[in-house]
């Protein structure tokens, strides 16, 4: 009776076990991309997706060594890309770090010196106000500087009366 199975510990073998008739695995692997609907690939460009996803899992780096077979770490730095997602991810942490925490994430607080926003408000209503703003487009931008105006405290504290006096010399000085 012939055995129908040769296991030769191939990464790529035949249906019996046997290697593979050279460039069989570059066939299959374009009907498998066809088939599934996907782009044009290269097989190894698996490896760089593979090692990828395993970064996006959180995969700590030994296990990704040890599922990809590689002994040094900097295939690692080979392989795995940052992705766009990961960079937003990143830049939304940062920005809570940076800007109060508290507020809501479709309000956030900026400090900005009392003058300083005097000033940019009369230059904004000009801008919105002067003839050449389209009515449609400048409601909504007044609303925003109203808000804006109503928003200013009433009388500054003394430090920071304070604060922007020493600002204002600091300025001038220079």
């Amino acid at each position: 009776m012939r055995q129908s199975w040769h296991g030769e510990d191939w990464v790529f073998a035949a249906r019996d076990g046997l290697p593979l008739i050279p460039n069989t695995d570059y066939h299959e692997w374009k009907r498998l991309l066809k088939d599934a609907g996907l782009r044009e690939a290269r097989l190894h460009d698996a490896r760089h997706t593979a090692a990828t996803v395993l970064l996006v899992m959180r995969q700590p780096t030994p296990t990704v060594m040890s599922l990809m077979g590689w002994s040094s770490e900097s295939m690692a730095a080979r392989y795995q890309h940052v992705t766009d997602a990961m960079r937003s991810q990143v830049a939304g942490q940062l920005g809570e770090l940076i800007w109060d925490s508290a507020a809501s994430a479709d309000q956030a607080l900026v400090t900005v010196r009392y003058d300083s926003l005097a000033a940019v408000l009369a230059v904004a209503e000009k801008c919105v106000t002067s003839r050449h703003t389209g009515a449609h487009s400048s409601s909504g931008v007044l609303a925003a500087l109203a808000e804006l105006r109503a928003a200013r405290p009433a009388a500054a504290s003394p430090e920071t009366a304070n604060e922007t006096k020493t600002e204002t010399r600091r300025l001038t000085e220079e």
